[in-house]
């Protein structure tokens, strides 16, 4: 096709009076649309909801208003388009190109959206970062990183914003599925001569710190049995050992715990069982080692 074929093309798209009205119905939609998001903002904070809802019901909304804007707007310049779009197919083929991270971003939030993968408020891993998700757009995930690594739980006051783009290829953790309950598991490194005393002190300061709360987890997980026909998890405290060498073995303590404080659980977990090791007289050294 010659630069001459190509000249009643651009004058049909280029028609005075047709641009105009495109460029002020376009405006005007912006401007609804800015409109709309303030009064749905301003509804939402005189409302008194939780911190965590308001986020949610937020972000939400901005997506969207977003989403009906972009396609009212594609619908405004759709002939403009496709008069376009016939002749300059290689631009097109460009412009899908270059925007090959934008449409994977958008194609992230739909996996995300569409298989409920995690929401607003949940604790995930992606890729090795762990979070509390805050805040969720058309192309980023925003959350308030959660650590030292997969051994702390205590926000460190850093936020990680992560290209939706990575859950189209990433494999997400939600630590939050089971909220607000989980099971939870860690390691206790101990001498091989004291391994089966020690594994019935472990199993006794397990039973104890989780004993104020273990029928109100029993009450949660058959109730999320009979919605989700998932399997009733074990939920008496389990040690199993791993014979590492030929001088330690490690005790793998399993337990349910409120998904929020599973660091704390643990660590109350441990103090007890150093406190009653302390007593009975055993010079076992216990370390701690990243949680399952």
């Amino acid at each position: 096709m010659s630069v001459n074929d190509l000249v009643p093309v651009f004058d049909a798209a280029t028609d005075g009076r047709a641009i105009v009205k495109s460029l002020i119905v376009t405006a005007l939609l912006w401007v609804a649309a800015f409109v709309l998001r303030a009064l749905v903002s301003s509804h939402l904070r005189r409302r008194g909801l939780a911190p965590t809802d308001l986020r949610r019901l937020m972000a939400t909304s901005r997506n969207l208003i977003l989403f009906i804007l972009a396609v009212a707007t594609a619908t405004v310049w759709f002939d403009e388009l496709r008069t376009f779009a016939v002749s300059l197919v290689a631009v097109a083929a460009a412009i899908v190109i270059a925007t090959k991270e934008l449409i994977m971003g958008a194609g992230g939030t739909f996996l995300r959206t569409s298989s409920r993968m995690f929401d607003i408020g949940d604790r995930i891993e992606l890729n090795g970062l762990r979070g509390d998700v805050i805040d969720t757009s058309l192309f980023t995930t925003t959350m308030l990183e959660i650590g030292p690594g997969r051994i702390g739980h205590a926000q460190t006051g850093r936020s990680i914003t992560i290209p939706n783009a990575m859950l189209l290829s990433t494999p997400v953790i939600n630590e939050s599925f089971s909220s607000p309950f989980m099971i939870h598991t860690f390691e206790v490194p101990v001498a091989r001569e004291h391994a089966i005393t020690a594994e019935d002190t472990l199993r006794q300061a397990c039973a104890e710190e989780i004993g104020a709360y273990l029928d109100e987890a029993r009450h949660h997980f058959e109730s999320r049995q009979r919605e989700r026909g998932l399997e009733m998890p074990h939920l008496e405290p389990r040690i199993l050992l791993r014979l590492d060498d030929a001088t330690r073995v490690t005790l793998l303590a399993t337990i349910v715990t409120p998904s929020r404080r599973k660091g704390w659980v643990e660590q109350a977990v441990l103090r007890r069982f150093l406190l009653a090791t302390t007593e009975q007289g055993h010079s076992m050294s216990v370390t701690t080692t990243p949680a399952i």
